[in-house]
């Protein structure tokens, strides 16, 4: 599918030119004085006792009722050819959140920044947020196709923000940004992945940093980056690479790990089929780099269904890696006891590595990297 990613924002519709402090159209002030009024006929002899704090905040809730109720917002379809999907609304365009999974949006969804890629069969419902708060109605969009061509949601590129009490998904995108604006001809060597790259060191730096002495020891020398996102899936490395996240840079090899997270809502073959869309997309932003796939890392204390997906997963891998990568690595004999166990001193909480845990890991990308010459 064509990459989208120079597209302007979507128009305001709000206008720019404002006529006092509050920016409002005719409309819109209209509306404040006739909830203002309501409120002073109503609560009249209420108001009239009441202190000036409980007088504003009374006030505040009144506007940001008409707030509510005048957010509007538009599912457009801007390009038919190419499927691609703009959302219009009268509200700050940070503030509207979307999902492609048909449940509707809440705060854990992802954050509108730029057009929507959405294939054939799929579906795009969004909303207004202030806050951590849904105001307004969901409205959506499907593109129709015949059940057996439904697009494989692994592969469709979308924001998230599920990791929102740890991080903020849109910063540390724009962090990235940033740093390869000032950057980019030092970066040698990307890491691509979920939380397990985001929590292990590096820059752009994260409050949570799991592993800094072997990031030090092992990643640090190749001059890396760190594109590792907490919580992240398949679609959402795509959505990051097609946004910018590596234009301008040069770096000799990426280091992909990425698609525990998937398991959670999609099949084993989408996960597969989503990394394999992460290293296609690398080889297109990147030609000359290196690709090192990391195979999932074993998850859960003892073996149990999850762990056979992951298992399965990495089996799929090996014999899919000769097409999508230059070297495929499986860690799991690494982090999984004789008796099946996996220990907290490698996982804290069985999915995310230790220092020692991240040990393994750091010495076997450094001999692979040193192998290439990196």
């Amino acid at each position: 599918m064509t990459s989208i990613t120079t597209w302007p924002r979507p128009a305001r519709s709000r206008p720019t030119t404002p006529t006092s402090s509050w920016c409002c159209s005719d409309a819109e002030r209209s509306g404040w004085e006739g909830i203002l009024c309501l409120v002073l006929w109503v609560r009249g002899p209420y108001i009239s006792g009441m202190s000036s704090p409980r007088l504003c905040l009374a006030l505040l809730c009144a506007f940001g009722s008409m707030a509510s109720a005048s957010a509007a917002i538009d599912i457009i379809e801007a390009d038919a050819v190419k499927k691609v999907i703009t959302i219009e609304t009268n509200a700050p365009a940070d503030v509207v959140r979307y999902t492609l999974d048909g449940r509707d949006p809440d705060y854990s969804a992802g954050v509108y920044l730029a057009p929507i890629e959405l294939p054939e069969g799929g579906t795009v419902k969004a909303a207004v947020f202030v806050e951590q708060k849904r105001v307004g109605p969901v409205v959506s969009k499907s593109l129709p196709v015949s059940p057996s061509e439904l697009p494989n949601p692994a592969k469709v590129p979308l924001t998230q923000n599920r990791d929102h009490r740890v991080y903020d998904w849109v910063q540390r995108h724009e962090a990235i940004l940033a740093l390869n604006k000032s950057g980019a001809a030092a970066t040698k060597v990307v890491l691509v992945g979920d939380s397990i790259t985001h929590f292990w060191s590096g820059e752009p730096k994260s409050t949570r940093v799991a592993g800094a002495l072997s990031w030090d020891k092992y990643i640090a020398p190749h001059a890396p980056l760190n594109l590792g996102y907490g919580w992240d899936r398949t679609e959402n490395v795509l959505w990051r690479l097609r946004h910018g996240e590596v234009k301008g840079l040069r770096p000799k090899a990426f280091v992909v790990l990425i698609g525990t997270n998937n398991l959670n809502t999609n099949t084993v073959a989408e996960t597969v089929e989503g990394i394999e869309a992460v290293c296609a997309e690398i080889r297109t932003q990147s030609p000359g780099a290196k690709i090192l796939l990391l195979g999932l890392l074993p998850r859960g204390e003892r073996p149990d269904a999850m762990r056979q997906k992951v298992a399965e997963v990495n089996s799929m891998l090996v014999t899919r890696a000769p097409k999508i990568c230059d070297r495929y690595l499986d860690l799991s004999a690494r982090f999984i006891q004789p008796d099946g166990r996996i220990t907290r001193a490698i996982m804290s909480d069985f999915l995310h590595p230790t220092d020692a845990g991240y040990e393994f890991m750091g010495k076997a990308i450094d001999d692979a990297l040193k192998a290439w010459g990196l």
